[in-house]
């Protein structure tokens, strides 16, 4: 059986689950009981794809207690980059389980055509008044697939102040979650040994715990005018190394490889996060910016710039242009390439998802009522990520070689709601 790739597809599985977010779908009337689906089709080209579908329900038991509940269901197959760099020579290189391999041509990027997987997520939440201008709400979440797990829970209050105009919220959550990759997590640092013989791997399974905290602060400025502030907070710890990357061991005047090394990252990681928003009533139109900062103890910095803008076509119809710039800075410990002979570092990752890129995503979203109780949306959003293909110091054949090829990817999401 292929290997899955649990890291990549956690990164591609946010960016669907947002993708899903059913928020437009409907319109404003709130019914009783509320079903928002939704399918979300993602491609790169020659590397991964994904399927992602997701049914939701809402009930309104009456005062102010709603119920939510989610199923999601995605899978994900196609080519993944192992970290390791190019060649002049055909590379092979062992699969995860250790009986198998793959061969790259000269000059391509690594790429190991094995990865899929399946995964299913339930979640549920409960929404409940403490006062006139206090709400709760409660929440579960598990999902599972072939391996790795997870089972989390969350909390979080809001207080209106002002006469509604002003919202205090913070919340908190905590998950915990278990890796049992394909063939077992391998020894950082440990160089790949050819399919078929022992592979240097680490006795029991990995685990991982997640505690994230969340304060915000929702505003009315005016009449058409609305604006939110948040800081989050984020510790985990445990178990971070993705088990399936490589770093390439090359030779420090040739450039070529000489050996492959499974990457190593710290055991603990703490984000702090800032975001701010606002959303302004142009008449008919809506206008919607937001800009995020990310920052951790992994030297990791990164600022996302959100733009929509909803043009209402007529009441119940609306067509929504959307441009997304995101920018990240490198890990401390990522590298392209170790070079023989020099000690190891501490951790060293060559992850692109990890390093220093740019990110672009644009495209645009239309909704339609249907009626009262039903409506329709359709997006299409294409994806493009590129980074420093030429990299600096890069000795011998690797200075001719694209070191950080472009990502790119379209995005198609189709949603339906109704309510009863």
């Amino acid at each position: 059986m292929a290997a899955t790739r649990w890291r990549a597809q956690r990164t591609i599985r946010g960016a669907l689950s947002a993708a899903c977010a059913l928020a437009g779908v409907h319109d404003s009337r709130v019914e009783a009981i509320e079903i928002d689906t939704a399918a979300l089709f993602y491609s790169e080209p020659s590397r991964v794809s994904a399927f992602e579908g997701v049914v939701e329900g809402r009930h309104d038991f009456g005062g102010e207690r709603i119920a939510t509940a989610k199923f999601v269901y995605d899978a994900l197959t196609g080519a993944s980059a192992n970290g390791a760099v190019p060649s002049s020579t055909v590379q092979t290189f062992t699969r995860p389980s250790g009986r198998g391999e793959y061969t790259v041509q000269p000059g391509e990027t690594p790429l190991d055509d094995t990865f899929h997987d399946a995964r299913v997520a339930l979640s549920g939440n409960f929404s409940f008044p403490l006062n006139r201008l206090t709400r709760a709400t409660v929440g579960i979440y598990g999902s599972g697939e072939h391996d790795y797990s997870s089972l989390g829970g969350n909390l979080s209050l809001a207080r209106d102040f002002n006469k509604r105009n002003t919202t205090v919220n913070a919340g908190v959550s905590y998950s915990d979650d278990s890796i049992f990759p394909e063939g077992g997590r391998p020894e950082p640092f440990a160089s790949m040994a050819p399919a078929g013989r022992p592979q240097p791997r680490l006795s029991g399974d990995g685990s991982k715990q997640v505690l994230d905290f969340l304060a915000g602060l929702t505003q009315v400025l005016d009449r058409s005018t609305i604006a939110q502030i948040n800081y989050s907070f984020s510790h985990v710890s445990g178990y971070q190394t993705d088990p399936y990357k490589l770093v390439s061991v090359v030779d420090p005047v040739r450039g070529d490889p000489v050996d492959q090394v499974y990457e190593s990252r710290p055991d603990a990681r703490t984000k702090h996060i800032f975001f701010g928003k606002v959303k302004r009533h142009l008449g008919r139109d809506i206008v919607d910016l937001s800009y995020r900062f990310m920052t951790d103890d992994w030297n990791i910095n990164s600022h996302t710039i959100d733009l929509n803008y909803r043009w209402m076509m007529r009441p119940g119809r609306y067509l929504q242009p959307h441009v997304r710039f995101y920018h990240q800075g490198a890990a401390e410990f990522y590298t392209r390439w170790l070079e023989n002979g020099q000690a190891l570092p501490s951790h060293a990752t060559a992850d692109y998802r990890l390093g220093t890129f740019d990110a672009w995503t644009v495209g645009g979203r239309f909704g339609q009522a249907i009626n009262e109780r039903q409506s329709f949306v359709a997006r299409v959003e294409y994806y493009w990520q590129s980074g420093d293909s030429s990299p600096p110091g890069a000795p011998g054949e690797l200075a001719s070689f694209d070191l950080f090829p472009t990502v790119d990817a379209w995005i198609v999401n189709v949603g339906y709601s109704i309510g009863f």
